[in-house]
């Protein structure tokens, strides 16, 4: 076989190919991003812009037709905005198109936005727009991602008036699976500035005695403030704003916890208003009373549309109630809707001393000693009386001993009897003189007063006697003897 030769004239025609690509001028670097040979052309001034993650790039296109008028087609390819969830879209001032009719040499400017996701990371990317059989390359530097934080929620929430509204609340429902993502409420100033998770929510925007609205397609984007605006809330027909002060008392068994309730009537009409509870523990009652006329007991009151009236609510135990936690539920019924409040009453045990004596005179002659016994009693329930000491004052001069002055401790329901020795100064006057017992604990103290009647000492009552009957006897036998002569 004889061996392949290359034809010199394919040789020369190459060669003579590659000349002319040489000598003929290359396209423009502005051919690589947008359509030329089309009957559509897309310009655009500004084709690349810098933008933070979640922000949103508009780019001014204008858009000309060289050829014959007909239906043009907008749409977009671009693997980044797939791939970050980016929401693209053409817009005519505030309306969103996807197709656009223009006369031959006619032109037009659209607006592509480019809403970017907060999880972008940071880098350069292209979106490709084609119109008709146009074509343009966008570009959209972002130059900070905000992968992983959250957004920024701000609302204003008024009533009609205006007049702002306080303690509403703003329920976010996560549209994508209807659940709650975040529940805030709007401060003193109807105000509304919250953190929450990334993602599309349905506002529930609610208050006691208003009509709830909704606010969908509220789009939260990491490192974001969204501004929702405005919103407002019109009253109900009937309602009540019900407030406790302190929905949790703690008492002792022998007091009745009170609880400052108070009933504004937020509706547009008058309204009354009925008082019960229900659900009590054995043995509890509940009553109200207004809190500026003592001494009342009422079941029902009437209030004005945007008036309000302060009651008491005043729990009351069963006698010896035990130490524990009680849960109380009060309702209030309006010609609507029923309002229950959940009340607490921990009943504490409490410390009693109590110091007892068989009597509380004891009679004592000049400078003798007198003994006697006290017994403290611990009568309360809370628990253990520590570190109980005895100590006694009496009058100067006086000895005065306690025996034991310090009991380490007095459990509940227990006693314990001390001793007193006490010595009057045997110069003293015989009269009566009080005696206090003063007995402390760590936990509380009592005191206790008794009186002690001082006497001339018996020998000495004895030898006056004789003496005065002595002095008696020689006055009457001087008497009888000189009476005589």
């Amino acid at each position: 076989m004889g061996r392949s030769r290359t034809d010199p004239f394919l040789i020369f025609g190459l060669i003579v190919i590659v000349i002319v690509l040489l000598i003929l001028p290359q396209p423009a670097a502005a051919d690589l991003t947008s359509s030329k040979d089309s009957y559509v052309t897309i310009t655009c001034d500004l084709p690349g812009q810098i933008i933070e993650a979640g922000e949103t790039a508009r780019f001014s296109l204008k858009v000309t037709n060289n050829g014959q008028e007909n239906n043009k087609k907008l749409w977009v390819e671009s693997f980044d905005s797939e791939s970050y969830d980016w929401d693209v879209r053409f817009m005519d001032g505030e309306i969103e198109i996807n197709k656009l009719s223009l006369p031959p040499a006619g032109s037009k400017t659209l607006t592509l936005e480019v809403e970017t996701s907060s999880d972008t990371l940071e880098g350069e990317y292209a979106v490709r727009v084609h119109i008709g059989d146009g074509w343009y390359w966008a570009y959209v530097t972002i130059s900070e991602s905000h992968k992983g934080e959250k957004g920024t929620l701000k609302l204003s929430v008024v009533d009609k008036d205006g007049e702002k509204i306080k303690g509403a609340t703003i329920a976010c429902i996560r549209e994508s699976d209807h659940t709650l993502g975040d529940s805030v409420m709007s401060s003193a100033d109807g105000k509304v500035a919250a953190d929450i998770e990334p993602g599309k929510y349905t506002l529930e925007i609610s208050r006691d005695g208003y009509k709830e609205i909704e606010k969908k397609d509220v789009q939260i984007k990491g490192g974001i403030t969204t501004d929702v605006g405005t919103v407002m809330l019109e009253k109900a027909l009937f309602a009540a704003e019900v407030t406790i002060n302190s929905p949790v008392l703690t008492t002792t068994a022998d007091k009745k916890p009170r609880y400052d309730l108070t009933i504004r009537n937020i509706g547009k009409s008058d309204d009354t208003f009925r008082l019960g509870s229900e659900e009590l523990p054995a043995g509890w009652y509940i009553r109200f009373a207004e809190k500026a006329v003592t001494g009342t007991d009422i079941s029902e009151i009437f209030i004005k549309s945007g008036e309000e009236k302060a009651l008491i609510i005043e729990a009351i135990p069963p006698n010896e109630v035990p130490v524990g936690e009680y849960p109380l539920s009060m309702v209030i019924d309006s010609s609507t809707t029923s309002y229950t409040e959940n009340l607490t009453s921990k009943i504490k045990g409490n410390y009693e001393l109590k110091v007892y004596a068989e009597k509380y005179q004891y009679p004592v002659n000049k400078g003798d000693p007198l003994t006697f016994k006290i017994k403290l009693t611990n009568a309360g329930n809370a628990g253990t009386l520590t570190n109980v000491k005895t100590t006694i004052s009496a009058p100067d001069g006086w000895n005065a001993e306690i025996t034991p002055a310090t009991i380490a401790g007095i459990p509940s329901g227990e006693s314990a009897d001390v001793q007193l020795r006490i010595v009057p100064p045997g110069n003293i006057v015989a009269s009566e003189y009080k005696v206090t017992v003063k007995v402390t604990s760590d936990q509380t103290e009592m005191q206790d007063d008794f009186r002690i009647e001082v006497k001339e000492q018996s020998l000495v009552a004895v030898f006056g006697i004789a003496l005065l009957a002595l002095i008696g006897g020689v006055v009457y036998y001087m008497f009888r003897k000189y009476n005589r002569r």
